[in-house]
């Protein structure tokens, strides 16, 4: 790897940047605004060659070239819509299968993705049904697991309130709770 490095002084460094700027240039697609857009069309207009152009933007020439063939073939500069691929579900499926979620807020995903399936006769997968889901804030959660209190618990822990309500806070710090119960430290001065 040492063999690689050569030391060319300043003109090294410049040119290194370039390449790395280059690489990075080059490596993914550069959108311009409508404005710059309209720039590069009057500037080739003018007469000026797609690589000048491409260099006053600081873009790659095919980002012009592109540009430019646009404009010769539609003769409009606006991005093409509905590039890319096209949604399975519409925005009416969107919140029917919020709907079914949150109706039903034990169903899991597999299921739902069958109920859309019966209602609408297209499959999505599961995966979809939970995109979906969660671009509408439904997220899968786990039920709090609480023990249910009998009249007997509830009496006792009454008892033991009334019994400890006069405590002072000396008395309340030799206690150590090992719970994790949530409860207020604030003194609470009227006490029914």
């Amino acid at each position: 790897m040492q063999n690689l490095l050569i030391d060319c002084g300043q003109n090294g460094k410049k040119i290194f940047k370039f390449l790395i700027a280059i690489f990075f240039t080059m490596s993914r697609r550069v959108r311009i605004q409508d404005s710059l857009r309209w720039r590069v069309i009057g500037w080739m207009e003018m007469g000026l060659s797609q690589a000048e152009t491409a260099r006053r933007l600081n873009v790659g020439r095919n980002v012009v070239h592109r540009l430019w063939n646009q404009f010769q073939t539609e003769g409009t500069i606006s991005r093409r819509p509905g590039q890319g691929r096209p949604r399975v579900t519409t925005p009416s499926d969107d919140r029917y299968l919020a709907l079914l979620a949150t109706r039903s807020n034990t169903t899991m995903v597999p299921q739902l993705a069958s109920d859309h399936f019966a209602a609408t006769g297209s499959r999505i997968s599961s995966t979809t049904v939970r995109r979906r889901l969660h671009l509408k804030d439904l997220y899968a959660r786990k039920p709090v697991i609480c023990v249910p209190l009998t009249q007997r618990h509830k009496e006792a822990r009454l008892r033991w309130d009334r019994e400890h309500v006069t405590w002072t806070r000396e008395q309340w710090g030799t206690v150590l709770f090992t719970d994790e119960s949530r409860f207020w430290t604030k003194v609470i001065l009227d006490v029914c």
